[in-house]
């Protein structure tokens, strides 16, 4: 029920409850009046509990039925004009004045039309009570207006205080959870303890990822690239039918928590595994699943807030300095017509290259905030479209080699990878002043190396300091990447920035 319904049913009890007993206490003459009020207010609530017809609507079609009561009553309509207040102020909270005052012209034209047709005259002791509970319905409905207001307010800003409330909570908690809230962290956390169980070859968590297929949240240290690409198929059935499944060495285990399906886990033992082996590892794992829930939400929420930031910060800089710089190329191009002096056109003219060259720089930044990772594309289509922007919007010829196997890399390690190749690829379009750009990607889960390179003959290499080369080292050690920046030589022109995250390294064995 929403608020507008419990203050609309609050207001129908109340009333009725008052006037019925004010029947008992006038006497038996006024219960006629008292039982048809209840049974108008009883089938009013009932059409506006089916929520098919709005509370106003039906407000209205109750103060008319009350002011055609009220006249039918007459002359012992005390216990039924006092409910003539009700509808307006139902309609006054659900719709505001318009709705306060259509009820309000729709119980006097009753009033009058009814009048007009039953009394046939003018009753001067029915008419002053009418007139007196029609305003002070004026009144009532100017405060149901008012309070639709407060509780329009307090809806916003009860959102607000849930969230700061919960923000400090899990700041608060943060500090006490011992798996911490990484969910790379925990997967391999599981299979640790998975492997002190049932002594594995190979493992792998999965998480169901946004398109609905199961994707690698991480396999275990040494597993071959692409030498578990069964696993994903086995980890499918595992969440479908949310139980375990066994196929002699290979094993996968649901991980629930709050009667929630959270991941799964597969293994590749060393040996057959029996079921009660299988249902003790995964007693055994319980606790571990209530952390990968709580961090995989944490994620969530994250990625959320980030991408939203980006999407405002791209908005602010379109609508705000971008605009704005572009108005001051069409000043300088009312200086280079006010002026005939070749010195000043000269200086004018590079000025006007100038504030070209930062306007293609906020598109480009601009570019660089909104591009996402789409739930349907992976990191290679993701990077070949960037690519593609790149060679559009400068003299660079861009060479893209995409070699691309297997499932899907964890949405934070692909996400990783896409900001530093973009930041690379950025670098080597703004400073590098090379005609070639290559960009090699290949992708083995959980091995990935992507490579950017350029023939430039500008010295560009970042410097120690550089902030870009700072957040570039930061987000490869937020994923266990491994990032080289090799700078250019008199032999070999360019600069090449290449990023590594997993192992080619052949399967362990024990």
């Amino acid at each position: 029920m929403t608020d507008v319904g419990r203050v609309a049913l609050a207001a129908r009890v109340f009333t009725v409850a008052a006037l019925t007993s004010l029947a008992a206490v006038a006497g038996p003459r006024y219960f006629d009046g008292a039982l048809l009020v209840v049974l108008t207010a009883a089938i009013a609530q009932a059409v506006a509990m089916v929520g098919r017809v709005p509370e106003h609507t039906v407000a209205l079609f109750e103060g008319g039925v009350i002011a055609a009561l009220a006249v039918l009553a007459r002359p012992d309509q005390a216990t039924v004009t006092p409910y003539l207040v009700i509808p307006v102020l139902i309609a006054a909270v659900d719709l505001g004045r318009v709705g306060m005052l259509r009820v309000i012209a729709a119980e006097f034209v009753v009033l009058v039309a009814t009048s007009a047709i039953v009394i046939q005259g003018w009753d001067r002791q029915f008419a002053a009570g009418g007139f007196t509970w029609l305003s002070c319905a004026v009144g009532i409905g100017l405060m149901g207006v008012a309070l639709r207001r407060a509780m329009s307010t307090t809806d916003a800003d009860a959102s607000y205080r849930s969230a700061v409330g919960l923000i400090r909570r899990l700041e608060a908690l943060s500090g006490k959870l011992s798996g911490g809230l990484d969910a790379v962290g925990i997967a391999e956390q599981v299979m640790g303890d998975a492997d002190t169980v049932v002594p594995t070859r190979s493992a792998g968590v999965f998480v169901q990822s946004d398109n609905g297929t199961m994707a690698p949240l991480r396999y275990s240290a040494g597993t071959l690239p692409g030498a578990m690409a069964w696993a994903g198929a086995l980890a499918a059935k595992c969440w479908e039918y949310e139980a375990m499944v066994l196929r002699e060495s290979r094993v996968a285990i649901p991980l629930l928590a709050n009667d929630e399906m959270i991941a799964v886990l597969v293994l590749e033992t060393l040996g057959e595994v029996e079921s009660t082996t299988a249902v003790a590892l995964r007693n055994h794992l319980g606790r571990h699943a209530v952390q990968l829930q709580a961090a995989l939400l944490f994620g969530r929420v994250r990625d959320t807030a980030t991408s939203e930031e980006r999407q405002r910060i791209a908005r602010e800089v379109h609508d705000g300095v971008a605009q704005d710089v572009a108005s001051l190329g069409y000043l300088v191009d009312n200086l280079a017509i006010g002026t005939s002096d070749p010195d000043q056109q000269a200086r004018i003219g590079q000025l006007r290259s100038e504030v070209t060259r930062v306007v293609t720089e906020l598109r480009h930044s601009i570019f660089d905030l909104r591009h996402e990772l789409a739930a349907g594309s992976g990191l290679g289509e993701s990077l070949s479209a960037y690519a593609n922007h790149v060679s559009t919007t400068s003299p660079m010829a861009v060479h893209v080699t995409l070699d691309e196997q297997g499932p899907r890399l964890p949405a934070d390690v692909e996400y990783e990878l896409l900001r530093i190749a973009q930041e690379a690829m950025a670098n080597a379009r703004k400073h590098s002043g090379a005609a070639n750009l290559w960009l090699r990607c290949t992708i083995r889960p959980p091995y990935a190396e992507i490579e950017v390179r350029d023939d430039g003959t500008n010295a560009h290499t970042p410097r120690s300091d550089s902030q870009g080369l700072k957040i570039m080292r930061e987000r490869s050690r937020t994923i266990g990447a491994e990032l080289v920046v090799t700078e250019p030589t008199t032999d070999r022109p360019g600069t090449q920035v290449t990023v590594r995250v997993g192992s080619p390294a052949r399967e362990r064995t024990r």
